[in-house]
């Protein structure tokens, strides 16, 4: 098979990008902001397969008090308050996913493919104290233009790991997108102790996403205890995982939380299994259920917010081996 251009696509990614980032409807005035930035990875617990590697790079803003003509757009939603708190974001992001065996040049026809996903992302989201809502556009290129190659064996050899030597065999380039949508219900059950103070917060969600990157419907919850849960609605990650906060409340003292999360979802397609949708690529058999169990802790103080999610994953293709394991960093600030 003909490997593709390394620079094909590139030209296009860039034009979409920055159409994307003249077009989101930045704040303005006194709304608050806040930078996110995400490492998701393997390394954290051991392991090098799979989906390997994620980092994010999100910036929210709030437009409560931006100007009206923004506010006029976003009431438009359905199920929109005019009094509902809203927030605009744009996410810059790559991904990379290898097989189980890095270390072979050859095809190995049982494992996941190769390949990397460089993407932009603007969401639009509204909260109450009921319930939160949340959509989100992705657009971005996979195959060689998302250079998964060069990131993954650069990081590699800086720190004096094995090469990934299988590239040659990863998913041929195509611009893809896909349209996202979760909704959360804040319905509070709140516990205190005289002493410790500690509260305790269960978060039911729904999400589904559409488009030519993966097609996906699911339901879960997490389950919180700590202290200042009115903070946010959990640790920022990379979709597919369970519904994530990007915006965070400042306060004038520390918070912190424990929380434990479950997610499981239909999925109807996934590029990242089934191949290119346009070329052809090697691909495997995929699962159609699929499922997250992820645990961790949040701390806040003032403004800066630090958390971290270990996450299980169940095999996403029959001829897995095991489930995958990774780790999510979040680091971020309110200014």
């Amino acid at each position: 098979m003909k490997r593709p251009t390394p620079n094909k696509g590139k030209p296009f990614l860039s034009r979409t990008c920055l159409l994307a980032l003249a077009c989101l409807p930045w704040s303005q005035s006194n709304a608050q902001h806040v930078l996110n930035l995400l490492v998701e990875n393997d390394v954290f617990t051991g392991t090098d397969r799979h989906y390997t590697s994620g980092v994010m790079l999100n910036y929210i803003s709030g437009i409560e008090d931006g100007p009206k003509r923004l506010r006029d757009w976003g009431i438009r939603f359905p199920g929109v308050n005019p009094d509902d708190e809203m927030h605009v974001s744009v996410s810059l992001g790559h991904e990379i996913y290898t097989p189980t065996d890095i270390s072979t040049r050859t095809l190995l026809e049982r494992d996941r493919p190769y390949a990397g996903h460089a993407f932009l992302a603007t969401g639009f989201s509204t909260a109450n104290h009921k319930e939160v809502e949340t959509w989100q556009f992705s657009t971005g290129v996979v195959g060689p233009a998302a250079k998964g190659e060069y990131i993954q064996n650069t990081i590699h050899d800086a720190i004096e790991s094995e090469q990934a030597l299988g590239w040659d065999n990863q998913l041929e380039n195509e611009w893809v997108f896909s349209l996202a949508y979760e909704k959360k219900w804040l319905n509070r059950a709140w516990t205190r102790s005289l002493t410790t103070n500690i509260e305790v917060d269960l978060i039911p969600h729904v999400n589904a996403a559409i488009g030519t990157l993966h097609n996906y419907a699911g339901l879960g919850g997490m389950l919180r205890v700590g202290q200042g849960l009115q903070t946010d609605h959990g640790p920022p990650k990379v979709r597919p995982s369970m519904p994530d906060s990007q915006f965070f409340a400042a306060l004038d003292h520390h918070t912190w939380y424990l929380f434990l999360g479950v997610d499981g979802r239909y999925v109807a397609t996934n590029i990242f299994l089934d191949g290119n949708n346009f070329a052809s690529s090697h691909a495997v058999d995929r699962e159609d259920w699929v499922s997250d169990l992820q645990a961790g802790f949040v701390w806040t103080n003032r403004r800066v917010r630090v958390g971290y999610t270990y996450v299980l994953r169940s095999r996403e293709f029959k001829q897995q081996q095991e489930r995958d394991i990774f780790g999510s960093l979040t680091f971020s600030v309110h200014f």
